[in-house]
């Protein structure tokens, strides 16, 4: 199983396909956000996806995490992967602001940016970690449940009542090597400190960001529509009838959309 070393730590990622980099990232207490976008971009290009530091299989130390350590662990298997063209970035909720870090720190390693579900600032991360806590005697189906009322819209979750495969996946990659409440509270120390709203006018890289209408987890379209708004280069759009977790209520549209835009914009 592929494993890199970096700050005392043992780093797991998946790479997949040949072509154009796509680096994924993921989001908050999730080790996989990309479920159905992985089999969709290996085919078309090189995706590579790390288990951020605190979940999946990676290691997790117990002690709040920084911005900087996420980022130069983004920086550091790229350096690992030997990857010396620009890659496609494209970060999802928390991954999306590791990505916005990431681009104004390393803007010469990136030809485009993609930001889901995502925000400049965010100031409510003590809900989600103390809905973690709520849930601890919880047992990971229940827990499942929980996390599937939060995320998805409401036309989805009917959805997967019927759609057996599509739940079973979703449900699998969560139950799957689990994030512990620790864990929550650790990465939770880096959106807390999340702000980069003085800075979004540095980023140069064609951006294309997208929010589901419906998002519950980061309230409102204005966040999407700030990031629009401060990176001059940057289009939004808007996936109608999805929650937070867009990338899986509506792959076909959503892979399209990303798909398109790096046709665009070729590394």
């Amino acid at each position: 199983m592929p494993y890199f070393k970096h700050d005392g730590l043992d780093l797991y990622y998946i790479t997949e396909g040949e072509g154009e980099p796509l680096l994924l990232i993921s989001g908050l207490g999730s080790k996989n956000s990309w479920v159905f976008q992985l089999p969709y971009f290996s085919k078309r290009m090189r995706v590579i996806l790390l288990h951020n530091r605190g979940v999946g299989r990676s290691s997790r130390p117990d002690y709040p995490y920084t911005m900087t350590m996420y980022i130069d662990d983004v920086k550091a298997l790229l350096d690992h992967l030997k990857i010396k063209e620009k890659v496609h970035l494209c970060g999802i909720s928390m991954g999306g602001m590791i990505a916005q870090h990431y681009v104004l720190k390393y803007p010469e390693t990136v030809k485009t940016l993609i930001l889901c579900a995502t925000t400049a600032y965010h100031e409510e991360v003590s809900n989600v970690v103390n809905s973690q806590k709520e849930l601890e005697n919880s047992t990971l189906e229940q827990k499942f449940k929980v996390r599937v009322a939060a995320l998805y819209s409401r036309p989805f979750r009917k959805k997967l009542k019927t759609e057996d495969q599509i739940y079973e996946i979703l449900k699998n990659n969560f139950m799957e090597d689990p994030t512990r409440l620790q864990d929550y509270v650790n990465q939770g120390a880096t959106v807390g400190d999340h702000d980069t709203r003085d800075q979004l006018s540095k980023i140069t890289q064609p951006t294309l960001i997208l929010v589901g209408n419906e998002d519950r987890i980061i309230l409102g379209l204005h966040h999407s529509e700030l990031l629009n708004e401060r990176i001059p280069n940057s289009t939004l759009e808007i996936i109608e009838k999805t929650g937070h977790g867009f990338v899986s209520e509506k792959p076909e549209k959503v892979n399209k959309l990303i798909m398109d835009f790096i046709h665009k914009n070729p590394s």
